[in-house]
């Protein structure tokens, strides 16, 4: 069994990495894909979780 830091730090990614693309919708209902994003300049990525939730 891993402890649970070890699994966060194993899933951290680092500078460089590449991830898969994706598109995701924003707050007016426009696609996003991070692929054309990247085409345009440098992208920042962040997820907050339980953001905008009850929970």
């Amino acid at each position: 069994m891993v402890a649970l830091p070890l699994l966060v730090l194993m899933a951290t990614p680092s500078i460089g990495d590449l991830v898969a693309d994706f598109t995701v919708k924003d707050v007016d209902g426009n696609e996003l894909t991070l692929s054309k994003l990247v085409d345009r300049g440098p992208v920042v990525v962040a997820f907050y979780p339980k953001a905008f939730t009850g929970g």
